[in-house]
């Protein structure tokens, strides 16, 4: 019997292409992406108003813009110093009707900050005048205003003038108008940045393809060569059935 050669040949071409990796060029080669987290960020509505740094008998800022819903966190630094309302017409004195804020006396040892601040919350968009209750310290200047008045009829320069000629600050008997307690800015500024590290560290690298063979433009030689093989070894076969 005479059997020709030809359809084994062909039979067996699209095995051994499947076999050995005849695919498209775009598998030939591997890429790697990389995407990271970068989360910031802030304690949102609450300022710092710090108190006696750096020795000084001052306020800083003295002078706040607060929206109604806000905190203000007052920092104390060494050695004694508070926060107290007054109005504008009597600088250096509590309110008079006794609703203002005072956050006592804080005495603070060492060259850090206390650990508690005096947060305080705006309820209104009223101008708010405070002093340091400590003896000499208003009518030094040390003293502020959250949302200062507009038109300048009223302003800070004029209340520290009107209280450096005070002899004898007074304060209220007790605590009100805040809370006492660790600062809210310090903790969800710390809380963020533990975020973002975290968020950083866990990145990991992503394949967007899988490397098949020698990357030689469109199919590669080492793909093609064992093709090439398996059509000789297929010649073969079909020689000796004939």
């Amino acid at each position: 019997m005479h059997l020709s050669h030809q359809p084994i040949l062909f039979s067996l071409f699209p095995w051994a292409l499947a076999q050995y990796g005849g695919g498209s060029p775009s598998s030939s080669r591997t890429t790697s992406t990389e995407s990271a987290t970068t989360t910031t960020s802030s304690a949102h509505g609450v300022q710092t108003v710090t108190v006696g740094k750096d020795n000084a008998l001052a306020f800083s800022p003295d002078s706040i813009t607060a929206a109604v819903g806000s905190s203000i966190e007052f920092v104390f630094y060494p050695p004694v110093h508070s926060v107290t309302q007054s109005s504008f017409d009597s600088p250096c004195a509590p309110l008079a009707n006794g609703t203002g804020f005072w956050s006592g006396a804080i005495t603070t040892t060492g060259d850090k900050t206390n650990t508690n601040v005096f947060t305080l919350t705006i309820n209104d968009t009223n101008p708010i005048w405070f002093y340091c209750a400590t003896p000499s310290h208003c009518e030094t200047g040390m003293a502020g205003v959250i949302n200062p008045p507009s038109g300048g009829s009223e302003t800070l320069d004029q209340y520290k003038a009107a209280a450096s000629k005070v002899s004898n600050p007074a304060a209220p008997s007790v605590v009100q108008g805040g809370s006492i307690g660790p600062s809210q800015a310090a903790s969800t500024s710390s809380s963020a940045s533990h975020s973002a590290t975290s968020s950083a560290a866990t990145t990991t690298p992503t394949k967007s393809a899988s490397v098949r063979g020698l990357d030689t433009g469109g199919f590669g030689f080492c793909q093609w060569a064992p093709v090439a093989l398996a059509c000789l070894m297929a010649v073969g076969v079909g020689s000796l059935i004939i």
